[in-house]
């Protein structure tokens, strides 16, 4: 099952919410890899793993797009919570001018087999990078967190691509299954409600999942330990990211997910 997750806006969790579903997945005993395709590289740098963020040799998802000859399992690091194939800022260099959008899913092809799930983690804008890992994946995560400006930026992001000049790629994206993921939520503020009916009426921008990631310095905290906070926490934020994994797990098995009013189909990869 291949999930992009994304948003165009940055602060908002994003690579946050692909690392602690992954080891959360991981923990459920399933096979999970994250590809990084953010060049500033902020799954490793969230690992404590920069190094790979400075050296030019490193086998990156850029590289990997560069040069279709590399097996993308030599890109692949072991890492202690989940597997994953990094980026760096190299990787603006080796994609300058590159516009097939099918790149990503034509790597993902080759290794595929070897995972359960596949999570892409995008940059917060729209880039060469963002509409690959749409174009890729199965369904969509759009991570926003829970601010009536967030939630702006997430309705420009749905009309844009929705109106892409790309007609083929404007109707992939159209009909992608799509989930809306809050974080920084704040259940008992006055405007929750009418925020959360606003999306409601918003049939295009997706189903809002159950799981909603409440605010804390927990998630700070764990970013710069290097550790996924499902692994190390037992706070709400890691039984939010536990039970996100849970769905994520049983939409795999089912072809559905669940979410808080609605469920969604969709096609999982072969």
């Amino acid at each position: 099952m291949i999930t992009a997750v994304v948003n165009f806006k940055g602060g908002v969790a994003k690579t946050t919410s692909a690392m602690n579903l992954a080891a959360a997945l991981r923990k459920l005993g399933q096979k999970v890899l994250v590809i990084d395709t953010d060049p500033q590289g902020n799954v490793a740098t969230n690992l404590n793993a920069e190094d790979s963020l400075l050296d030019p040799n490193t086998i990156t998802i850029g590289m990997l797009y560069q040069d279709a000859r590399i097996n993308p399992e030599r890109a692949v690091i072991k890492g202690a919570y989940f597997d994953y194939i990094p980026n760096n800022l190299y990787s603006y260099q080796r994609t300058n001018g590159m516009s097939d959008y099918r790149m990503l899913k034509q790597i993902i092809n080759k290794i595929k087999h070897n995972y359960d799930h596949i999570i892409i983690d995008t940059p917060p804008y729209l880039s060469f990078d963002a509409i690959n890992a749409i174009y890729a994946a199965d369904t969509i995560m759009i991570v926003t967190d829970f601010s009536r400006a967030s939630l702006t930026g997430v309705k420009i992001l749905v009309s844009v691509l929705d109106k892409w000049h790309d007609r083929s790629l404007a109707s992939i994206f159209k009909n992608k299954p799509k989930t809306i993921l809050f974080t920084m939520y704040q259940a008992k503020t006055k405007i929750a409600q009418a925020l959360l009916s606003s999306i409601e009426d918003s049939s295009d921008m997706g189903i809002i999942l159950k799981e909603k990631i409440p605010r804390s310095v927990t998630v700070v905290e764990d970013g710069y330990s290097g550790i996924p906070t499902v692994i190390r926490s037992r706070s709400k934020v890691a039984l939010e990211y536990k039970s996100l994994a849970e769905t994520w797990f049983h939409a795999k098995k089912s072809g559905i997910i669940q979410g808080e009013y609605h469920t969604l189909t969709i096609k999982v990869n072969g």
